[in-house]
């Protein structure tokens, strides 16, 4: 379950990355000259998009979540 999780994570910041970069283009066709400040942007927004994603990773579950898998998941 965690592993599909994760990657629907990765898919949607695909996605995310993709409609990032096509509203740019959309919006920087006026601005010529900008675009290695562009690329310094994205390039931070990655590295702090795979901190949370290497961050979420390594967190516990609550209580209330174990609880409720047990009781899925333990026969009676």
């Amino acid at each position: 379950m965690s592993a599909m999780v994760e990657g629907w994570k990765g898919e949607l910041t695909k996605l995310r990355e993709k409609v990032v970069m096509a509203r740019k283009s959309l919006f920087s066709k006026g601005k010529e000259g900008s675009e290695e400040e562009e690329r310094v942007v994205e390039k931070e927004a990655h590295k702090a998009i795979m901190a949370v994603q290497r961050d979420s990773t390594h967190e516990t579950m609550s209580e209330a979540t174990v609880c409720l898998l047990m009781d899925r998941f333990v026969p009676c």
